[in-house]
């Protein structure tokens, strides 16, 4: 992100006030013209340790080198325990800064110290600084306050005159949806119960027909147990056995074995007499008489 100069320090100033215990300051002046004017300056909410601690913010190495090199940082001291410098993540490293002052980088992730300043012993502040940042600072608070509840009240306006129709159309498209979800629910539902209509009916046709198969298949069961002197009742293995016995017996019995012979001649003169006659020629004589020759 290319970071602005005022827009990395009110971003600092957010993540102290948000992280630390601090009363926090941005861009001002501690004390009468000429005085310093730290980035952000910040005071720790404690009766027992006061250390005041200035914050100068740098987006460009030439402008940090050329601070440093006049010794601008040094005019921190008379109000501050200590100086820290703070840049775009990849800008400095912690070598590059002055003896005894610290470094804080601003990263994808938010703000990290990279090194923490070495703190000196801080009494007081002069009382303009005193009163610099009681009168001006609390004005400042007091503007920022409005100016940020105007923002977010024009905002809002802006938002809901912006998201009137598109709330509107979402509305209207949930009603359209949800009326053609209602619609394909009773579809969905009634082709259903045709078609479990359907498989029930199939399924009674079904079981009818087996049960008319079944009751032939017992009928003939029966007969079969009659012709073969079981009790109707016999297994389908007694049925068989005793259908095998009959053809054995059959099968030997004298009479039966004549009757197959006899049967056989049958057949035979019947398929003799199904032969064709030879043909007939017919002679006229001058006294009427017709006599037949054979051929």
């Amino acid at each position: 992100m290319g970071w602005k100069h005022d827009a990395l320090a009110r971003d600092l100033a957010d993540h102290l006030s948000a992280a630390t215990d601090r009363m926090v300051w941005t861009d001002m002046q501690l004390g009468p013209a000429g005085s310093p004017r730290p980035d952000v300056y910040a005071v720790p909410k404690s009766y027992a340790k006061f250390t005041p601690i200035a914050y100068e913010c740098k987006i460009s190495v030439a402008d940090f080198r050329r601070d440093v090199t006049a010794g601008k940082w040094t005019k921190y001291l008379s109000y501050a325990a200590g100086v820290v410098f703070c840049v775009p993540q990849g800008l400095i490293g912690k070598a590059d800064i002055p003896h005894g002052c610290g470094l804080m980088v601003r990263g994808a992730e938010g703000w990290h110290t990279v090194k923490g300043p070495t703190l000196r012993a801080v009494d007081n502040l002069p009382l303009a600084a005193w009163q610099k940042l009681l009168i001006d600072g609390v004005g400042r608070q007091r503007a920022e306050i409005r100016d940020r509840a105007s923002s977010v009240w024009g905002m809002s306006e802006q938002a809901r005159t912006r998201l009137g129709d598109t709330v509107m159309r979402a509305v209207q498209d949930h009603a359209r949806a949800t009326t053609r979800l209602r619609q394909a629910t009773e579809q969905l539902e009634a082709a259903a119960k045709d078609a479990q209509r359907e498989r029930d009916r199939v399924v009674k046709d079904a079981v009818d027909a087996a049960n008319r198969e079944a009751a032939r298949i017992d009928e003939g069961r029966r007969a079969l147990c009659d012709v073969l002197g079981l009790e109707p009742t016999s297994s389908a293995y007694a049925i068989a056995r005793a259908a095998t016995d009959v053809a054995h017996r059959l099968n030997r019995d004298d009479e039966i074995v004549r009757l197959r012979r006899e049967l056989d001649r049958v057949r035979a003169a019947v398929t003799a007499g199904l032969e064709p006659l030879p043909d007939v020629k017919v002679i006229e004589e001058p006294d009427d008489h017709v006599s037949e020759i054979s051929a």
